[in-house]
């Protein structure tokens, strides 16, 4: 899985680096800003029910119910985005490339209900394998693409086709999900989409919580794009995109390590371990804070050098604004770390009024800062986000903990006192 991650997430940096290649910047700045647009949407719509399937142990729904309200989810989600563009008041070509965008994606999110079923029966192999053939595929359609139709909307067409071929290809077929190498009591399970709208409704109401904490995530990452847009243009939109990508990778490297403690930090949690659960916290913010460090040491030396080589040497005018960028990326990192501890002690509701806090702080940085500063400004503002959930996290985690010891140590104290 973490192959398959790397290599999806790599495919991603790839398409963002052909772009700056073979497109100017402003066709960088409409891609960008479809997926800032789309992304909120796509991840209210999901309603993170992937978690929920694969956490279905005991198949009390059936798949296709998932992938019912799935399609049912989805193609809602293309129609807000739809009419997002009219409200608007977008030009047509933009609002193309944007409703193209949502496609992609929404293939891409009809893909991510098939993979929880492979999560559920342990296949990740399987996961990874479409991942990486997805990222691959995809590359490699954008770039034909944009060499045969010289323009952006090509290039998502060709991404759309790649996207669409490993989803009918692979991850919708029986073999994919062995089917018929299971026991007889899933032999002949339908992976076929199902409606029923009580059964869906239950699905809904249970997982509606997890879509606006999803939602919530996305749209935070995606503030800054709207205000840049809105500011400084198209063309400046799709230089901070690229400059960016610094943090993206980071970024993975922190989504490899919080998954690989969060077991343990639930489990620590769950068993009153205090102690090992601020051990591992403390652990993974100095990793955090290491990693920002280290982009900030290496753009400082090469920032410039390697805009140059990775985009065009229009992007590497800007290299000033690498230190920045990856020191607001580490305290990004903490920030992330500390909602996985959150999660871990299972304070979901909290987490909610924290990151709709975030959204406001970000929102008013975003307004006050970028029309002055330019992308600096925004750079300050995510700075501001990251800074404000973080102190938040801390607070939360930090008072619930308290809470949770004075409990245990209460308890201990009435099993040692004589009856």
């Amino acid at each position: 899985m973490f192959v398959g991650n790397a290599i999806y997430a790599g495919g991603q940096f790839a398409v963002l680096m052909l772009l700056a290649k073979l497109l100017r910047p402003e066709f960088v700045g409409q891609y960008t800003l479809g997926l800032a647009i789309v992304y909120p949407v796509i991840a209210l719509m999901s309603f993170q029910l992937r978690a929920v399937l694969a956490s279905d142990i005991y198949r009390q729904t059936p798949f296709g119910q998932y992938l019912g309200l799935r399609l049912l989810t989805t193609g809602l989600g293309l129609l807000i985005i739809l009419v997002t563009t009219r409200i608007l008041e977008y030009s047509l070509e933009l609002s193309a490339v944007v409703v193209m965008v949502g496609i992609a994606q929404a293939i891409e999110t009809v893909s991510d209900i098939y993979y929880g079923r492979l999560q559920l029966c342990n296949n990740m192999l399987g996961v990874s394998k479409s991942l990486m053939a997805r990222a691959v595929l995809s590359v490699i359609a954008l770039t034909a693409g944009i060499y045969l139709g010289k323009n952006l909307l090509w290039g998502i067409a060709g991404i759309i086709i790649a996207r669409a071929g490993v989803l009918f290809g692979y991850d919708i077929r029986e073999g994919t999900h062995g089917l018929n190498r299971q026991s007889y009591e899933f032999q002949h399970e339908n992976l076929r989409p199902l409606l029923n709208l009580e059964a869906q409704r239950k699905l809904l109401s249970f997982s509606f919580p997890l879509g606006i904490l999803t939602l919530l995530v996305t749209l935070n990452s995606s503030i800054p794009s709207y205000f840049i847009k809105h500011s400084l243009g198209e063309r400046a939109l799709g230089i901070f995109s690229a400059i960016g990508f610094g943090v993206s990778i980071g970024s993975l490297a922190a989504v490899s390590l919080g998954q690989s403690a969060f077991t343990r930090l639930a489990r620590a949690y769950a068993t009153e371990n205090i102690g090992e659960f601020w051990s591992l916290m403390g652990l993974l913010l100095a990793l955090g804070a290491a990693v920002g460090i280290c982009g900030i040491i290496v753009s400082k030396i090469a920032g410039g050098e390697i805009l140059t080589i990775l985009f065009r040497p229009e992007y590497a005018e800007q290299a000033d604004l690498l230190p920045w960028i990856m020191a607001a990326g580490g305290m990004g990192y903490m920030a992330q770390f500390l909602g996985i501890g959150m999660t871990a002690a299972r304070n979901y509701k909290p987490q909610i009024a924290l990151l709709s806090l975030v959204s406001a702080s970000l929102s008013v940085a975003s307004y006050l800062l970028i029309a002055r500063r330019g992308l600096l400004g925004a750079i300050f503002a995510i700075s501001i986000g990251a800074l404000v959930q973080a102190v938040g996290g801390a607070i939360i985690l930090f008072t619930d903990l308290r809470k949770r010891s004075s409990v245990c140590a209460k308890s201990i104290g009435a099993a040692e006192t004589p009856a």
